[in-house]
């Protein structure tokens, strides 16, 4: 019966599009990811006003944006910008947000943006010149992108030293690299080169002075050393979670369809003529686990192949596969068993979204907490929901892949928890189908469904 399951699922086109065909076009997709969008938008074109109440930093602070604007232009400018924050030339403590769009800045191939910058009179009536951030102009050229305004303290400190600031107003939708990389950046080089020379510094000395070329952290390993990956901690525990979710829902979700299939074609009364209702509900169990099996062993085996291509085979352990395995195992027979039961009790696809909709809710659960589990995967979120099924192996497939070790007893205890759990689950399917299985008519609810496990 098992491999009667097993092989009416695999052998099907359908599951070889959609758990073979599509996953590889997804990854063809992303490969030509860079190659589709090489091409150039369309530069950003405007006006930058800047009111300046001190009278000293207009000029600066125009010379900056503009060439600023130069630079930001195409992959050479990026580059050379991102090489900039990375050597702290600027001494303002370059960080990773800044890197990443300037990444981005080289993949686009974006245009420099065409600027143009006026000074106004320092008694400019602000709230009309923001007025003109959300007008419409026929020509994007006129159009006003940012307003600057200063402090009139912004070179003069305070009784307590303290010194004034600036405010930057920008238009709706502007490119938020125009904000960070253009305007900001040349308004504090203009403050603070002002402020130094103020009290006798060469802003060009200090720069120099204050540069710390950051390394980038070496992770040490068996097989030599590599560059540290923050990301490859985020990024391997939801890659275990999504696994995991995919695995044990393609097979629970055939259990279903072939359930109710069955029923509603008259097959499952064929079928109990030869075999009794548990071993008909074990068998298709069975059968569909080895489908979520295979598709955990193909998608896994594309993971650990990403993983080994970028290096970063020394990020997933032996250990973790093998939990990962367990953890599979429990939320498969978790989910399979209520899918059974469901199908066995319901005779069209449709009439089983009210009984599966607060299943796929409660399961989904870990997935929304997932940022909170992996960030501090021994706190007390992660470990009350490690031994709460069914959300006990989903949560615990994120605190394994993350960076801080569980410890040993609370995988024990989750495991324990879950096969109880499993046992527990698998009874009352087991009762709900042997009921189900041959009643037709109208659909049960979900108190039916209790109602039949005390009373079989």
């Amino acid at each position: 019966m098992a491999w009667r399951e097993f092989t009416s699922t695999v052998g099907t086109r359908g599951f070889f599009i959609g758990v073979v065909i599509f996953p590889l076009i997804m990854v063809v997709g992303f490969a030509l990811v860079p190659a589709l969008i090489t091409n150039q938008p369309p530069p950003v074109r405007g006006r930058v006003a800047v009111i300046d109440p001190t009278g000293r930093l207009a000029g600066e602070i125009e010379r900056g944006i503009l060439e600023r604007a130069a630079e930001s232009g195409g992959p050479e400018g990026a580059i050379a910008r991102a090489q900039q924050l990375a050597s702290g030339v600027q001494g303002n403590g370059a960080t990773a947000g800044q890197a990443l769009e300037i990444a981005q800045g080289v993949v686009a191939g974006a245009s420099a943006p065409e600027l143009r910058v006026e000074v106004l009179p320092d008694d400019t009536d602000v709230e009309t010149v923001k007025a003109e951030l959300y007008a419409t102009k026929a020509d994007a050229s006129r159009a006003m992108l940012a307003v600057v305004q200063l402090d009139p303290n912004a070179l003069t400190a305070d009784a307590d030293g303290q010194y004034g600031a600036y405010r930057v107003y920008v238009r709706a939708k502007l490119d938020a690299r125009i904000d960070r990389q253009v305007i900001r950046p040349a308004v504090n080089r203009a403050i603070t080169d002002a402020r130094q020379r103020d009290i006798g510094l060469d802003p060009e000395r200090v720069r120099k002075l204050t540069a710390v070329v950051a390394p980038q952290a070496q992770v040490v390993t068996a097989g030599g050393e590599r560059d540290s990956s923050g990301a490859a901690q985020i990024l391997l525990p939801l890659g275990m979670l999504m696994l995991l979710w995919i695995a044990s829902f393609t097979g629970g979700q055939y259990l279903l369809t072939t359930t109710i299939e069955e029923k509603s074609n008259r097959v499952m009364e064929v079928l109990l003529s030869s075999v009794s209702p548990l071993q008909l509900m074990v068998g298709k169990i069975v059968g569909q686990m080895g489908v979520g099996l295979l598709v955990l062993t193909l998608y896994g085996a594309m993971g650990v192949v990403g993983l080994v291509s970028f290096s970063l085979g020394d990020e997933l352990s032996t250990s973790e596969l093998g939990l990962l395995l367990a953890y599979f195992l429990i939320a498969y027979f978790l989910i399979a068993s209520m899918m059974a039961a469901v199908g066995s009790a319901v005779s069209e696809v449709h009439e089983a979204q009210s009984l599966i909709g607060p299943i796929m809710l409660v399961v989904m659960l870990p997935m929304i907490f997932s940022t909170a589990i992996i960030t501090n995967p021994n706190g007390t979120l992660a470990a009350v929901a490690s031994f709460v099924p069914p959300f006990s192996p989903f949560v615990m497939v994120l605190r394994v892949g993350a960076a801080e070790p569980v410890p040993g007893w609370q995988v024990a205890g989750s495991i324990a928890v879950g096969l109880a759990s499993v046992c527990v689950a698998s009874w009352a399917a087991a009762k709900v189908f042997r009921i189900g299985v041959l009643m037709y008519g109208k659909p049960p609810n979900f108190w039916t469904l209790l109602r039949w496990v005390r009373m079989a």
